[in-house]
């Protein structure tokens, strides 16, 4: 979309008002049975569900940074709160005020890292580590609610043991239940294939509602509940029914603090800051991408507004708040302009609570049940374990072993041991010993060069993973959008999926209008074709090209010139040059090979040298370029400092050339590409540009210019020594 972004502020209630209210509408109908269905799969009562949804709307808005995102609970913070209740109950009561008060504390000490500027550490966390733990929280929920929507009850809090109870309460179900959870599913599952415009635009939960509430008001009004059928009373019993209180006042639970100085207790915060952070950064930056008019949120306004919300909505009796995806993509899609979209869907609810309590009264439980089961299997569907394998074995790896330590120890532990899997996989892929790779991890490097005025180059030496996210988001911060970045990986030992994915979003957040190439990666071996593998600097060189490679490629094939890719050991082309009588060399290769008019032939080739021995060792690779003559050459080097000169020389004060006429030609190309270094011995002239890899558009741009050095020296009859000669 390329309209003027809408008014902010108050500004947008005047003048968006009509959009946001009816996006809004839309929204609260969805977020009403997700609330409910949260809270009682989170062992809360149903309505602390809406009262963080109220306030997720009321409160969050007027301190957030997001645009379009809605704030509320969520089914990914189901499993740290039940198992919050679980951990904090006591024989006496309900775990549940133990739990508020884990969500006041967890939600000022999110609110104070939003405050310090903190978001960035969401980044932090390996991608298949928080990919494990989001498809542990859907094995979870999936686990748990299927045994509610067969109307079963099981009492253990080991989702282990739940998953196994699951063949005896498919023995045992209440099939009256069983109906209206299975003609849920079904509305859920078929929605996204409806055509019909008008069935289309009723969201998937709200057609649960308007089907399931019926079904119950005429089972109960035919049934008796005196009639057994299949050893079941014909009848929806209350138990299976929402229970909100009669008087809304008895809504309001304060927390109880007295176990604060249990280490139990902590671990519960831990576990919900850590979680809801997570989702939130998640979840905001996936928002952010479905805005129509891509406006960028502050992450760190956003982390200080959820957790100020979840302290207010735990000291009241509320679940923690985050922002939700599937009602944000609702809000989106119904065309909400600005953040007061989220202010309006909290006070619908605000009414619908108040004017409407008996509707909710009739809400099936096994319908709520339906929507999370639908819900936790989307979260860790095959398509999630496949999408995972074909960024490589490793990542599959990695999220096996975060949900295994998840499902069988708990969450936190499971991300701790994601992690400890993640550092061990890299370690043995990068080949290195122990004590090598820890020294790369901790002292990787990344310089960031402004080699010309329209020009970055980033270099990362070293292990490039999730360990240097905050040392690579410092090192990019500020940089502007009117330049072209290169990316040099060629000296990096090992580059994972969580770096490459943030600089892809990097690029794309920031530098949509700028060029943002990737060079170095060519001489990784990956085990996937796909663009986030893991990707590790070892021989032999991989199968696959990499874009910069197929870039390469095509020109060679568009100017009929010759292009090999492999590693390749024949380095007599370089002898005699005095650029690299220092060096030691060990191989070439991504070679480019053709010819200009004059008989005269060329290599461009991605050189690979080593500076030191031993363990001081440090290897290098540079883009040159070397022109084959078929005469002997005057040996000669002009340097960029020589280059600059030559301005001087073909025009002075008087306008006119100092050179020959015959040189004036050549003279004024290197002038105007004083960037080069230029060296000719025997019948070879050796040029080049960085002493880097040249990204694709580099390489073709030397290309064009020693086409033109190859005319402009015919032209000069040969003598680019003679030219030397007027140089200092």
């Amino acid at each position: 979309m390329t309209e003027t972004p809408p008014f902010t502020g108050f500004k947008g209630i005047i003048h968006h008002w009509k959009e946001d209210v009816s996006a809004a509408v839309s929204v609260s109908l969805v977020a009403l049975p997700l609330a409910l269905g949260i809270a009682l799969a989170s062992g809360a009562p149903a309505m602390s569900g809406i009262l963080a949804a109220i306030i997720g709307g009321v409160v969050t808005t007027f301190f957030r940074g997001s645009y379009v995102a809605i704030n509320g609970p969520a089914a990914g913070l189901i499993v740290v709160v039940l198992t919050g209740v679980q951990t904090l109950g006591d024989e006496n009561g309900s775990g549940f005020p133990y739990v508020l008060a884990a969500i006041v504390v967890a939600g000022v000490i999110q609110a104070l890292l939003g405050l310090l500027k903190l978001g960035k550490l969401g980044d932090l966390f390996p991608a298949s580590v928080v990919n494990g733990m989001l498809a542990t929280i859907g094995i979870i929920i999936f686990v748990k609610q299927f045994h509610v929507a067969l109307g079963v009850e099981v009492n253990s809090g080991s989702s282990l043991v739940a998953l196994l109870e699951i063949p005896n309460s498919i023995l045992k179900l209440n099939p009256f239940v069983t109906i209206i959870s299975v003609v849920s599913l079904a509305i859920l599952i078929i929605h996204p294939m409806i055509r019909n415009k008008v069935l289309k635009s009723i969201p998937a939960p709200l057609q649960v509602l308007i089907v399931a509430i019926p079904m119950v008001f005429l089972l109960n009004l035919f049934g008796d509940p005196s009639t057994k059928a299949f050893g079941y009373p014909v009848y929806i019993e209350a138990k299976y029914l929402i229970n909100i209180p009669e008087n809304l006042s008895d809504v309001i639970i304060f927390p109880n603090f007295s176990k604060m100085m249990l280490p139990q207790f902590w671990l519960v915060v831990l576990s919900i800051t850590l979680v809801a952070s997570i989702e939130t950064l998640i979840s905001t930056k996936a928002v952010d991408k479905l805005d129509h008019y891509k406006r960028r949120t502050d992450l760190n306004k956003d982390l200080f507004a959820v957790g100020l919300s979840s302290a207010v909505a735990g000291f009241l009796g509320g679940l923690p708040i985050i922002t939700v995806i599937v009602r944000s993509s609702v809000n989106v899609h119904h065309n909400a302009k600005t953040k007061w979209s989220n202010l309006y869907h909290g006070l619908i609810l605000l009414l619908l609570v108040f004017l409407f309590p008996f509707i909710i009264r009739e809400i099936p439980q096994a319908c709520l049940a339906a929507i999370l089961v639908y819900t936790g299997y989307k979260l860790a569907s095959p398509r999630v374990f496949k999408a995972t394998l074909l960024k490589g074995w490793e990542q599959l790896l990695i999220l096996i072993a975060t949900i295994f330590a998840s499902l069988a120890i708990d969450l936190l532990w499971g991300i701790v041991i994601g992690i400890i899997t993640t550092l061990i996989i890299h370690w043995i892929r990068s080949q290195l010993n122990i004590r090598t790779f820890i020294r790369h991890l901790i002292n990787t490097e990344i310089n960031v060069v402004e080699e010309s005025k329209n020009v970055v180059h980033v270099d990362i030496k070293g292990i490039a993973n999730f360990a240097i996210m905050l040392k690579l988001i410092n090192s990019l911060k500020g940089l502007g959008n009117q330049q072209n970045y290169i990316v040099n990986f060629s000296r990096t030992k090992l580059v994972d999926s969580t770096v490459l994915d943030f600089i892809h979003e990097h690029r794309e957040k920031y530098f949509t209008q700028t060029d943002f190439e990737f060079i170095g990666l060519d001489v990784h071996k990956t085990s996937s074709a796909h663009p986030l593998a893991l990707h590790v600097l070892e021989r032999p060189m991989p199968r696959r090209l990499t874009s910069r490679q197929n870039d390469i490629l095509h020109f060679a094939m568009e100017k009929q010139y010759r292009f090999h890719p492999g590693i390749n050991w024949d380095l007599d082309y370089f002898e005699k040059f005095r650029f690299l009588e220092y060096h030691l060399i060990e191989y070439h290769r991504n070679r480019l090979i053709g010819s200009f008019k004059g008989d005269i032939h060329w290599l461009i080739s991605d050189l690979t040298y080593n500076d030191g021995i031993l363990m001081a060792r440090e290897e290098h690779h540079i883009t040159l370029m070397i022109l084959f003559f078929p005469e002997e050459i005057t040996p000669f080097s002009i340097t960029k400092e020589n280059t600059r000169q030559l301005k001087t020389l073909i025009r002075n004060e008087n306008q006119t050339s100092e050179l020959p006429t015959h040189l004036n030609d050549l003279g004024s190309l290197l002038s105007n590409n004083a960037s080069y270094y230029i060296e000719g011995v025997d019948r070879k002239v050796l040029i080049y540009r960085k002493e880097r890899l040249l990204s694709s558009k580099e390489i073709m741009s030397m290309h064009n210019f020693a086409k033109k050095f190859c005319e402009a020296k015919l032209k000069a009859n040969g003598s680019v020594a003679e030219l030397q000669s007027y140089l200092k």
